[in-house]
């Protein structure tokens, strides 16, 4: 602890809200792989909105806060780009309809495991041992890169036209959310190497 915290402490409400978001994240992500109706998604997403709205008005009116908050600002945005991807995901699974696919399924048990950890690592900022959490949430970028190649590669070869572009279009989708993930585990890391 710093003599500056000492006469202004950080706020700490930046954590939880933090955390929040992770959760919406989580509840996201388990919608898609659970495939639930558009409209509970929408509350979802819709939630998440309004938690960003409040971080982000927190932000505006805090002077002091437990890590950089450019940093806290740009974790949110990135907490908010998996919920409304996750949400792409299951309206073009609804659209296209290609949720029966074994690849389109892997990759969405892979998204829900990638933001429990993600989760996991929002929740120990700013330590160090975020890092952990952080390498798992990215493991699923990686996997769901990987669905998607091997997914298209095998729809070329046995599946019609038709079905390849469905699944095209569904596995993109899926990979955005894995892309999503990915990039906020990347800065859970960096914030945990800067403030160890």
């Amino acid at each position: 602890m710093s003599w500056w915290d000492l006469f202004i402490p950080a706020d700490r409400r930046f954590g939880p809200l933090l955390q929040r978001q992770a959760d919406i994240a989580v509840l996201a992500c388990a919608a898609l792989l659970e495939r639930v109706p558009p409209a509970r998604m929408a509350s979802i997403e819709a939630e998440g909105d309004a938690l960003r709205r409040e971080l982000t008005e927190a932000l505006a009116r805090t002077y002091a806060t437990p890590f950089d908050r450019d940093d806290i600002f740009t974790l949110s945005s990135r907490l908010d780009d998996v919920v409304d991807a996750a949400q792409d995901a299951l309206l073009a699974v609804a659209v296209f309809g290609a949720g029966e696919f074994a690849h389109v399924q892997e990759g969405c048990v892979s998204l829900d495991e990638g933001a429990r950890a993600l989760r996991a690592a929002v929740a120990r900022l700013p330590a160090a041992d975020a890092q952990e959490g952080a390498r798992r949430a990215k493991r699923c970028d990686n996997t769901v890169g990987n669905l998607y190649r091997y997914g298209m590669d095998l729809a070329i070869r046995t599946r019609t036209v038709e079905d390849v572009l469905r699944l095209r279009e569904v596995l993109e989708e899926v990979r955005d959310v894995a892309l999503a993930i990915g990039r906020a585990a990347d800065l859970v890391a960096d914030i945990a190497v800067k403030e160890k």
